[in-house]
């Protein structure tokens, strides 16, 4: 009997092992990737009015920035985090998703943002060396 649940137990062990590693690939292959930068919330507008022409095709149109900025002017708590939503764009001729996430911070009057974007690989990767040469600019 003890030879029989010990058999059992190693086989669930093994099956679950197998069943983790076959997960953890899957989802590697469809992770998406992300890129952050800190930015004072009035430098967010033309920050992303740039990304929208200097790299995308087309997408991040305005009524798309306004409502970013929309909602992230309804957010007032301290490190308050929200997903704004997902954002249908054109990189290289191709159709591509920016999903975008902040984090507020609001210190007396001031507010600063941690903007969240996630998208492809290749996306992402541009993205992040733009948001590097803005964070140096600033």
């Amino acid at each position: 009997m003890l030879r029989r649940f010990i058999i059992s137990v190693c086989l669930l062990l093994i099956i679950g092992g197998s069943v983790e590693l076959f997960a953890k690939d899957f989802n590697k292959r469809d992770a998406e990737f992300a890129a952050g930068l800190n930015i004072d919330v009035d430098q967010l507008e033309p920050f992303l009015k740039h990304v929208s022409s200097s790299i995308l095709d087309s997408g991040l149109n305005y009524q798309d920035i306004k409502q970013i900025q929309s909602e992230i002017k309804k957010m007032q708590k301290d490190n308050e985090t929200k997903e704004i939503g997902t954002f249908e764009v054109m990189y290289r001729g191709e159709p591509a998703k920016i999903r975008v996430e902040v984090e507020v911070h609001v210190e007396d009057v001031n507010k600063e943002v941690l903007i969240y974007l996630f998208s492809t690989h290749e996306l992402i990767y541009v993205l992040d060396k733009e948001l590097l040469k803005t964070e140096e600019e600033i």
